[in-house]
């Protein structure tokens, strides 16, 4: 493995915890402006918005996996409204405080490895930023219960683990973030993210047929359709 790519370090990074909720909604705030600012809603834009505009159904139904405060799912329903489509969000976080700040009535709060939801039951299951919390084994267990209630697809964008975003997420630190608790998830995002060719071998075992390739500057991006 390169020199710029450092050993996998997993972690439990402090937002997945017991956190004050006015400290959680600070560092949730910082993961939105982050998502917007480095590009990463035009990422999710472009790789979520023509599969779900490909949905037959006038209101496709997306499952977002560790929603946090649900700022992906009202971005992509702001853009599919402006192309003239409905888009119907359900936020699934597993900390409760999270799935409260979603819009009211679309929030679950439940645990993505046991989705409580039945089999081909929401046209696409998604996530941000959320694989590289799982070990091996546990993502494995994400993705075929993705695929199980999903009729469409499946789609994850991630982070690869790589030192330059270590040192951008150094540098935001110092000048951007707000909460001290981003400053070290971030941190610990980078060093526990899976690289693209360690995330291919993952997904190839618990869903043939899945695609996982660079969907931008170290976000990596992850595709499995049902056929």
């Amino acid at each position: 493995m390169s020199l710029l790519v450092p050993p996998r370090v997993p972690s439990d990074e402090i937002l997945d915890g017991n956190v004050p909720p006015d400290a959680a909604e600070e560092s949730l705030a910082d993961i939105e402006w982050i998502h917007r600012a480095l590009g990463g809603r035009a990422i999710v834009r472009r790789h979520l918005v023509p599969l779900l505009l490909s949905v037959p159904s006038p209101r496709p139904v997306l499952l977002d996996l560790g929603a946090g405060s649900g700022h992906v799912g009202r971005a992509l329903e702001a853009e599919l409204s402006r192309r003239g489509r409905k888009l119907v969000t359900i936020d699934l976080d597993r900390q409760l405080l999270h799935a409260r700040l979603s819009a009211a009535g679309r929030s679950v709060a439940a645990d993505a490895l046991r989705l409580p939801l039945a089999d081909r039951s929401v046209d696409i299951v998604s996530s941000t930023l959320f694989l590289h919390h799982f070990d091996a084994a546990s993502v494995a267990a994400l993705l075929r219960e993705s695929a199980r209630v999903a009729r469409v697809a499946v789609v994850a964008l991630d982070l690869t683990r790589h030192r330059v975003p270590l040192a951008i997420n150094a540098i935001l630190a110092r000048l951007a973030y707000r909460s001290p608790i981003t400053r070290l998830d971030g941190r610990a995002s980078v060093l526990q993210a899976w690289t693209t060719p360690e995330l291919r071998t993952l997904a190839a075992r618990a869903l043939p047929g899945t695609l996982v390739r660079p969907a931008g500057p170290f976000v990596q991006g992850l595709l499995w359709k049902r056929t």
